[in-house]
């Protein structure tokens, strides 16, 4: 699928104290409220959280890298089970430095490897972080924090 020129991906979209960070997975595994849960915690340090999309984000390759955008029809909003959609502080773009991938289950000891995708033919850091059920927010907050730190995020 594609919006003028961007592919649009099944994802949720965050900029969080100035990393791109795209959340991806499969339908019901818990990327908004993955979502929710750190724009609340970055919020609450007093750094930027922002969302920029939610269950569509439009990516493309620009001269800065590979850019997630939201589109205009959702721009600002993000689904909180329960309670509907919701409107958010959003950012109309930003770069993409981290894909947060839920994944069904947790390897204990991930090779370096499963640290890294390519997205539209471009190098991207990558997370593995298990649906909730599998493992607790907690620790799905404490890989996404690990994997910000290894960006240069200095926490």
């Amino acid at each position: 699928m594609t919006a003028g020129g961007a592919r649009v991906l099944h994802a949720t979209g965050l900029r969080l104290a100035g990393h791109g960070v795209l959340i991806t997975g499969p339908s019901g595994s818990g990327k908004s409220l993955l979502a929710l849960d750190l724009l609340d915690q970055f919020s609450l340090r007093g750094q930027e959280a922002l969302l920029v999309a939610d269950d569509g984000v439009a990516i493309a390759v620009e001269a800065d890298g590979l850019m997630m955008a939201a589109p205009k029809s959702i721009a600002g909003l993000i689904e909180l089970r329960g309670r509907g959609i919701v409107p958010m502080a959003h950012a109309d773009k930003a770069r993409v430095d981290l894909v947060v991938d839920v994944v069904e289950t947790l390897d204990r000891m991930p090779e370096e490897a499963e640290f890294a995708t390519v997205l539209a033919g471009v190098a991207v850091a990558r997370c593995p972080v298990p649906r909730r059920g599998e493992t607790d927010p907690v620790h799905q907050r404490l890989l996404v924090l690990a994997a910000l730190r290894a960006l240069g995020w200095p926490g």
